[in-house]
């Protein structure tokens, strides 16, 4: 899946070559930074604080934790995307003019 990603990436990269104003960062949703701090977060907190010895008990808390903060920046996204639209619809209609420009 990631050599899949990968490519993807290379492909669009080449096609907006010529286009001054496209970046990879307009492609993200609002908030998808906290999504990506919390998923780090939740991976430390799993490699520090989970035990073998005590699974169940330091699972749920590790589970709370990781739902916790995936529910925030979910809600975030969601928040930002329904409400503000601040980054998606400048990049969708960018890319409704790259479209509409081709010929």
């Amino acid at each position: 899946m990631i050599f899949r990603i990968v490519y993807s990436a290379i492909f669009i990269r080449k096609y907006f070559k010529g286009f001054s104003s496209f970046s990879f960062r307009g492609c993200l949703p609002a908030g998808v930074e906290l999504l990506l701090v919390s998923g780090v977060a939740i991976f430390i907190l799993g490699r520090i604080y989970l035990s073998r010895d005590n699974f169940w008990t330091t699972f749920t808390i590790h589970f709370s934790f990781g739902l916790a903060f995936f529910s925030m920046a979910a809600f975030v996204i969601k928040c930002t995307f329904f409400f503000n639209y601040q980054k998606e619809k400048p990049f969708i209609s960018k890319i409704m003019r790259f479209h509409e420009h081709a010929d």
